[in-house]
């Protein structure tokens, strides 16, 4: 079996916190907040393990995906690709028209998958508001966004 038939992507369920949380801190991410969100992360799971997430927060003029984390052994792999690929499907099937982010370390790796820079000030305020952008991630975080068509 090739490792795209045993990476599965399924809902993250409340049992998985504890991994989750491990995730985060691995790879040096925030967990505040995605406790209270499961509902909209993602896991990248290889033979029933968490190899990797992905969250999605939806607001009144587009989504925030934060949270993309992936073990660090199983990088390299196509597994953030593929987390990345669902939270933007699942965003339009929502009706989102764009999807913005917040990276201090991955710019080169989301703008591979469509994503540009773009300034705080092209953010719409919805988004804006967000945890994310107030107070959670640095003001030196490379802010980018994804149109979807």
């Amino acid at each position: 079996m090739d490792q795209k038939d045993a990476l599965q992507i399924r809902p993250a369920w409340a049992e998985d916190w504890p991994a989750l949380r491990q995730l985060l801190q691995t790879c040096g991410l925030i967990e505040t907040g995605v406790a209270a969100q499961l509902d909209r992360v993602r896991v990248a799971t290889w033979r029933g393990r968490i190899v990797g997430m992905a969250l999605l927060e939806r607001y009144a003029e587009g989504g925030l995906l934060r949270s993309v984390a992936v073990e660090p052994a199983w990088q390299g792999r196509g597994i953030g690709r593929r987390l990345v690929d669902v939270m933007l499907e699942e965003a339009r099937r929502e009706g989102l028209s764009q999807v913005f982010l917040l990276t201090e370390t991955a710019a080169d790796f989301f703008a591979r998958l469509g994503f540009v820079p773009v300034t705080r000030e092209e953010v719409p305020a919805s988004v804006r508001a967000a945890p994310q952008f107030t107070y959670l991630c640095p003001i030196s975080s490379q802010v980018m966004c994804h149109i979807l068509r």
